[in-house]
């Protein structure tokens, strides 16, 4: 992406640049895109400025939300809980498969083990090459077991890694949300939240 040429007189600059830029992409004027493009182009984040410059030269509204999701995650707040609630649903839906699928191995050991015990208690059938069989069968089946455990134990702990990062990506959107975004500081929203919490633990006071 190339943005449009900047005029010289710099009062004017960066808003005729980020307009004629968006025009020049064919990207829809609203707040949310503007802010994305005068925050690039007045190059106060360098960050942003290569992601944008990184778009295609007709970039959808989806390249640009993303983008926004990653820069400005304070005016996305229902699309980053919405995502981080199908992600949380699939990661635990996939846990559940798991858990199921463990189950079903670990109950066809057992019924292996029981149909080995039935045919030991049988002793005037044994033979050693019977024995001899028993044995590989079970201990095929003791390794397959024990493989496929420690395949569950790694997804699990792969599954539970990636249900912390979604953790943390609520809590940053949280810390976010309560944010200025150009001092740092608390927000009236964040205000709000400590008025009330502070006026709910002191009900009991009497003034």
């Amino acid at each position: 992406m190339q943005p449009a040429a900047v005029p010289t007189d710099r009062n004017t600059d960066i808003a005729s640049t980020v307009v004629a830029t968006m025009r020049q992409l064919g990207v829809l004027g609203m707040p949310r895109n503007y802010e994305i493009f005068y925050e690039a182009l007045s190059g106060s984040n360098h960050e942003l400025s290569l992601a944008v410059v990184s778009l295609s030269n007709r970039p959808t509204q989806e390249d640009l939300d993303g983008i926004g999701r990653i820069f400005f995650p304070q005016h996305h707040g229902p699309a980053i809980v919405e995502h981080a609630r199908e992600m949380v649903a699939k990661e635990l839906e996939d846990i559940a498969a798991l858990l199921r699928s463990e189950r079903s191995h670990i109950e066809k050991y057992g019924r292996l083990l029981d149909e080995t015990s039935s045919g030991l208690s049988n002793r005037s059938l044994l033979s050693q090459e019977l024995l001899q069989k028993i044995a590989g069968a079970m201990s095929a089946a003791t390794s397959s077991t024990i493989d496929h455990g420690r395949q569950i134990a790694s997804t699990l702990s792969e599954k539970t890694a990636e249900l912390e990062s979604v953790k943390s990506k609520l809590e940053e959107y949280k810390r976010l949300a309560d944010t200025d975004p150009l001092t740092q500081l608390w927000n009236r929203r964040a205000f709000d939240k400590e008025i009330t919490r502070i006026y709910n633990s002191n009900r009991g006071l009497l003034f």
